[in-house]
This record gives structure tokens, C-alpha cells and sequence, in this order.
């Protein structure tokens, strides 16, 4: 049956071990966020899977060619921004008078956006030509990459509360887990301007 086979795709994409990217970004995303703060993180989850998945859409439909260096390293910027912004923010996260939602939802679709750009000349071609079977497989494919993110989320949760367990506080917890995803992904900055 179609439809478990892209949630799963969905799931793994996010969860493959090869896929740092998404991994890295999604705990960069969360460090700064405590579990009850579900609305700003699952928000940020929620706009990032969306953007994903419409660019995928998009490119898939109009069958854009895009140099795929480029959005390699268009990938690269926003996990380099989105985790030296935690650095910057040293592990808290900014808020303004009109709450956290408005322009870092904006940002996190954004990235979806590019992300999505990636990711579908790989996906384009295992999609199904007719319309019902095409518009159910990327329901499941997007529903898959929301429980991926989700479980990303769960272990990040998880270290925090041992961390905590050990005496650091949740501010230390996502500078530290910033900082460390930052230097990941210079790492693999570097390895791609190289390449």
C-alpha cells in the first residue's frame, strides 16, 4: 500500500544517519526549548515541515532544475545560522513584545523552503502519477517528516533532562548543544566548499 511507504520515507528522511543536516538543524531548532513551551517549538516544526514540503511540491510540479551545489550550500547557511544564533543568544531564546511566533515561524518555513529544494529530485521520480494517489503520498510523506522531527525533539528533551540531572542548567544545556552543532556544521561547511 502507498501510503505507509512515504510516511515512511518521510520519517527516515528526517532520521537517516546520512541526512545530518536535518538532524543537526531540527536540535539546533529545539535547543533553546523547554518541553512545555510546545507552542513555540512545535510552531517552528510545523512551519519548517510546511515549507518543505510545499517546495517540494512546487519543484516537483513546474520541474525546476536548480544547481544543486548551491542549495547544498543554502542547506549549510541556515543550520550555520540557526545554530549560531543559539550561540549568539548564548542557549535563551529571543523574544520580543509580540512573542517568539511571528518572524522566527516566518524564518523556520523559510528554511523549510530550502530544505525541500534538496530533497526532491530524490523524491520526484518514486511519486505517483495519479492526482488522489499523488495529493496522499505527500500528506503521508509531510505527516512522516513531522514524526521524525518529533522524535529528534524527544531525544534532544531527554538529554536535557539528563544534563539536568547532572547539574547543568537548560541554558547550558542549549548553549552547549549550539555551540556543538555549530562547529558540525562549519565542519561540513567546510568539507563542501572544499569538494
Amino acid at each position: 500500500m502507498i501510503v505507509p511507504i512515504f510516511a515512511e520515507l518521510g520519517f527516515f528522511h528526517i532520521l537517516d544517519a546520512q541526512a545530518w543536516d536535518h538532524l543537526l538543524f531540527v536540535a539546533a531548532l529545539i535547543a533553546p526549548f523547554a518541553p512545555r513551551d510546545f507552542k513555540h517549538w512545535l510552531g517552528a516544526l510545523t512551519a519548517f515541515t510546511l515549507g518543505h514540503t510545499l517546495a517540494m511540491a512546487a519543484q516537483i510540479a513546474i520541474s525546476l532544475t536548480l544547481n544543486e551545489r548551491l542549495v547544498e550550500g543554502a542547506v549549510l547557511a541556515t543550520l550555520i545560522f540557526t545554530a549560531a544564533r543559539v550561540v549568539w543568544f548564548k542557549g535563551a531564546p529571543k523574544m520580543n513584545r509580540r512573542g517568539w511566533l511571528g518572524p522566527e515561524l516566518a524564518v523556520a518555513a523559510a528554511f523549510g523552503i530550502i530544505h525541500g529544494l534538496a530533497f526532491a529530485k530524490d523524491l520526484g521520480p518514486l511519486l505517483p502519477a495519479d492526482t488522489g494517489a499523488l495529493w496522499a503520498a505527500w500528506g503521508w510523506f509531510a505527516g512522516g517528516i513531522e514524526l521524525g522531527q518529533l522524535s529528534v525533539v524527544a531525544a534532544v528533551f531527554v538529554l536535557r533532562w539528563m544534563a539536568s540531572a547532572r547539574g547543568f542548567t537548560p541554558k547550558d544545556f542549549a548553549l552547549a548543544l549550539g555551540a556543538l552543532t555549530l562547529g558540525i556544521s562549519l565542519h561540513l561547511a567546510s568539507q563542501w566548499y572544499l569538494a
